[in-house]
C-alpha cells in the first residue's frame, strides 16, 4: 500500500440521523492553485467560523502530504440533505475562487469519537496565533471493494481493532459511509509510518477489504464539540 494513495474503511449503522433532523457528510478536498488559496484563506477562515457558528460544522482543516504540503482539506458538515452539504461547498470562498480540483461530498456515520485528543489537537488559532499542539493525526480516507458479504465477515473483527486502537488514544475518529462503500478513520500518531502501521493491521486490511486508501496528515482548524456527540463505548 502506498502512501497518498487509496484503500478503504469501516462499516455503517442503519442511520446517521441527529436528533434535530440532520445528517453528517464529509468534503474530502484537493487543491488545484496554491496561490488562489492563499488569496481566499482569510474568507475561508471567517466562512468556516460561520458554519461552525451555527451548528454546520463539525470539525474541519487542511491535509498534508508526506512531505509536508498541504494538498487539500477535510471538513465534516452537519447537513439537512446532501442538497445542502453540497451548497455549503459550492460557497466556501476557496470554491468560489476557482482554487480546487475537486471535493467530494458523502454521507457519513460516526461511530466512534475521542474528543478530548481531538480537542487537544484543534489548532484553530493556525491563522491567528495560539494552539501549538504536539498531536498528530492522519486520515485514512477508504473506499471498500465490491464484496459486501465479505465486509459482513469482517467487519466485527474490524470493530474490535477500532476498539483496541482506541483504548491507548490512537483512534481519533472512525465510522462509515452511509452507502457502506468505504468509512472515514483518523489515528493519533507520532509520523505517517506509524499511522500506516495501524492501517496496514486493520482486519479490513488484512482481509482484503479495502480496495482503496488514502492516508493524509490531518490538521484540525476547529470542533464543534456538540456536533461529535459520540463514543466508541456506544459502538454496536
Amino acid at each position: 500500500m502506498t502512501l497518498g494513495r487509496k484503500a478503504p474503511a469501516q462499516p455503517a449503522p442503519s442511520s446517521s440521523l441527529a436528533p434535530n433532523g440532520t445528517f453528517k457528510f464529509t468534503n474530502f478536498v484537493k487543491y488545484k492553485d496554491l496561490d488562489r488559496i492563499a488569496g481566499a484563506r482569510r474568507a475561508h477562515f471567517e466562512y468556516a467560523d460561520r458554519l461552525r457558528g451555527r451548528g454546520e460544522l463539525a470539525i474541519g482543516g487542511p491535509l498534508l502530504d508526506d512531505q509536508g504540503r498541504r494538498i487539500g482539506l477535510l471538513f465534516i458538515y452537519e447537513a439537512v440533505s446532501r442538497e445542502a452539504a453540497l451548497a455549503f461547498a459550492r460557497e466556501d470562498p476557496f470554491t468560489l475562487a476557482n482554487a480546487l480540483s475537486s471535493y467530494e461530498i458523502t454521507e457519513w456515520h460516526l461511530r466512534g469519537v475521542n474528543l478530548e485528543l481531538l480537542t487537544a489537537a484543534n489548532r484553530s488559532a493556525d491563522h491567528g496565533g495560539g494552539n501549538d499542539t504536539k498531536i498528530r493525526l492522519f486520515v485514512n480516507y477508504a473506499k471498500y471493494g465490491v464484496d459486501k458479504s465479505k465486509l459482513a465477515t469482517v467487519r466485527p473483527a474490524h470493530w474490535e481493532y477500532d476498539r483496541m486502537l482506541e483504548s491507548p488514544g490512537k483512534l481519533a475518529l472512525a465510522g462509515p459511509f452511509a452507502n457502506d462503500e468505504g468509512g472515514l478513520f483518523v489515528y493519533n500518531a507520532a509520523g505517517i509510518e506509524e499511522a500506516l502501521s495501524y492501517l496496514n493491521r486493520d482486519p479490513f486490511a488484512v482481509g482484503g477489504i479495502y480496495a482503496s486508501s488514502e492516508l493524509l496528515e490531518w490538521l484540525i482548524e476547529g470542533v464543534n464539540p456538540d456536533l461529535l456527540a459520540n463514543d466508541f463505548s456506544s459502538s454496536p
